[in-house]
């Protein structure tokens, strides 16, 4: 009879143990605090509101279980692992959400930027002076680009003094345009054309057109007759 009252005692201070070491790690309960139970009831669950929803890693026999990531310290409460599976995949869904935003924001301030670059192609190659087509782009920059968006990229060159010259030649037409007091900033920028000028398409089209073997087809729009070879016997 000793020996079973003994096992019972010590099953309950074992019980006991475990209670407190797993309430030591949930975050103590303020049974004898004076404040009101529904006052220590609602802070107790607002502070494991944010705990991490999932299984918990824990380490056995020197090996982590499971292997990958995951959360550690206490479980879920049973009613947050409810709230989670009801609104999943809230809040997860939000930084999706947000990514998204900065990856699409990104790209439109990349496009900003090349829409208000000039080119190597923009500047004569030998004075570094603005061309037609760059004193077009910075008016296109200046008139048309909204004011947040406002600034003159400048394409480096291969030295110092010839990109200096670029940034005086865009700064002089600048001013020229809206006066020294509205001058956009004018930055310079290591970076490549994304494509190439109008002249230089025109000319590989004109080599290509030039250089085809005969016989030639040519094009209805510019040889002036519709239906003239529409009459041609085919031979057998």
């Amino acid at each position: 009879m000793v020996g079973v009252r003994h096992k019972s005692v010590c099953a309950w201070i074992v019980l006991l143990l475990a209670f407190t070491t797993s309430s030591v790690l949930a975050g103590p309960w303020n049974w004898f605090g004076s404040r009101p139970k529904d006052q220590s009831r609602a802070q107790w669950y607002a502070a494991r509101a944010h705990d991490p929803v999932g299984a918990r890693q824990w380490s056995y026999k020197g090996k982590l279980w499971p292997p990958y990531p995951r959360p550690t310290g206490p479980a879920q409460l049973p009613i947050h692992k409810y709230h989670a599976a009801h609104y999943w995949p809230w809040p997860y869904q939000c930084y999706d959400r947000a990514s998204v935003r900065e990856f699409s924001r990104q790209q439109v301030d990349n496009g900003w930027v090349a829409a208000t670059t000039l080119y190597d192609y923009h500047f004569d190659p030998d004075t570094h002076e603005l061309n037609l087509a760059g004193q077009e782009q910075l008016r296109r920059i200046i008139e048309l680009t909204p004011s947040e968006r406002r600034v003159a990229f400048v394409q480096a060159a291969r030295s110092e003094s010839a990109s200096e010259k670029r940034v005086a030649s865009v700064r002089s037409a600048a001013i020229e345009l809206v006066g020294e007091a509205n001058l956009p900033p004018i930055m310079l920028r290591v970076t490549r054309p994304l494509g190439r000028p109008a002249g230089e398409i025109e000319t590989i089209r004109k080599n290509y057109l030039d250089t085809i073997p005969s016989p030639r087809i040519t094009d209805p729009i510019t040889s002036g007759g519709s239906g003239s070879t529409g009459s041609q016997t085919i031979p057998q």
